[in-house]
């Protein structure tokens, strides 16, 4: 009898996957629900990346329809190397400390597989990201959760941190600004939990996806040190929602040069190589770093303000406002389940959100709500729908 083994089985889909397939029913079929779910800004890629997409299809050649390097053309090593010395403040090697993916998930997957033996733990904080959750568990790993508090703004201390390791501890991830909650992490606790898990020999994750987005004067620190490449430091990285091009899947892995040489067998397993077309988009994006996505930042700061406001009016729901990504995380003092609650805000309200226990089992008194991912009109009409659903309950 052919069986599916209990390490794949045992992984449920996030809930997000169910709401995106009956909201797209549902539009289909006449409706009008507005999206506050995934995490996909607003704005799309710049002008000068669909321009050099427009000349690569008319003059690459042959080359653009075969397979690449595995660890992605130099050209985008090259200039992801220069946005990390750039803006990042560290160095790497584009010839040996780099390794190109479909996507930072992927990267994160190809992580997992590289370091992981069956049985070893990883520390995620919590609320989590649930993708993350997954892959560990797929890769025969297991998740122990960095429990993170409300009332302290969801921040991240090595006492925090403590708690959740062991013995089997392999790595902890680090994921600032944050998803699902937004919080930029003091640069003074990434220092210090740094700097334990250095002496431990425990790897840390650092996944840099929204790493442009920060507000109100918060600033994101790069785990990984002046020389770029301490060899317990993975740092993840993701043009999606950097430059509005989720759907070009490009990410990346900046390591030691023998972690990346490891990644690579995977990597060659997985994918053997991130689509040529959107690594030459990724490398005409990454020349308008970081001037294109700070470009954004007053709209999406000036977001943040309106959900504040209309949460404002809304006594059920309460925010304790965080300072980065694209996403606030809701508590929503309400009778039953958070997803019946999702569910039910889809229905009747024809609004997505996501029920806060994808995060957690111990979330479900709460909703990820983006604030990023709607035209403004199509955004505020949104929040209106919430605080007409509310102040009918």
């Amino acid at each position: 009898m052919i069986t599916i083994p209990d390490r794949v089985r045992s992984v449920a889909m996030p809930p997000i996957d169910a709401l995106n397939t009956h909201m797209s029913r549902m539009n289909a079929e006449g409706g009008d629900v507005i999206s506050l779910g995934q995490s996909v800004p607003f704005f799309g890629p710049p002008l000068q990346m669909l321009d050099a997409v427009r000349d690569a299809i008319d003059n690459f050649g042959p080359r653009l329809h075969t397979y690449g390097p595995d660890a992605g053309i130099p050209e985008l090593r090259h200039a992801l190397a220069r946005k990390l010395r750039e803006f990042n403040r560290v160095s790497f090697d584009p010839d040996t400390q780099l390794v190109v993916t479909p996507g930072s998930n992927q990267a994160f997957m190809v992580a997992m597989t590289t370091i992981l033996e069956p049985g070893d733990e990883v520390a995620i904080a919590s609320p989590y990201y649930f993708n993350h959750h997954m892959a560990i568990e797929l890769c025969g790993g297991v998740v122990r959760e960095i429990q993170l508090r409300e009332e302290d703004g969801f921040q991240m201390t090595m006492e925090d941190v403590e708690e959740a390791l062991t013995e089997r501890t392999r790595a902890v991830v680090i994921i600032s600004p944050n998803n699902p909650t937004g919080t930029v992490y003091r640069a003074e606790e990434i220092a210090t939990i740094t700097r334990e898990l250095t002496e431990r020999g425990i790897y840390i994750i650092c996944d840099d996806a929204y790493e442009v987005f920060c507000y109100d004067g918060a600033q994101h620190t790069s785990v990984a040190g002046p020389s770029g490449y301490v060899d317990n430091v993975i740092t993840l990285g993701s043009l999606s929602k950097t430059f509005g091009m989720t759907g070009w899947r490009i990410g990346y892995i900046a390591a030691s040069a023998e972690l990346c040489s490891q990644a690579l067998k995977v990597q060659d397993a997985m994918a053997i190589c991130a689509p040529i077309i959107s690594q030459v988009a990724a490398t005409a994006a990454l020349e308008q770093m970081p001037e294109y996505p700070l470009s954004m930042i007053s709209e999406l700061d000036e977001r943040r303000r309106v959900l504040e406001a209309a949460l404002d009016k809304i006594p059920v729901l309460h925010w304790n406002k965080t300072d980065g990504a694209l996403f606030a995380m809701v508590g929503a003092d309400v009778a039953g389940e958070d997803r019946e609650l999702a569910w039910e805000l889809l229905d009747r309200a024809q609004v997505l959100t996501v029920p806060g226990s994808a995060f957690g089992a111990q979330w479900g008194g709460f909703l990820r709500i983006s604030y990023g991912c709607s035209p403004r009109d199509r955004y505020e009409e949104a929040l209106s729908r919430l605080v007409e659903y509310f102040e009918r309950l």
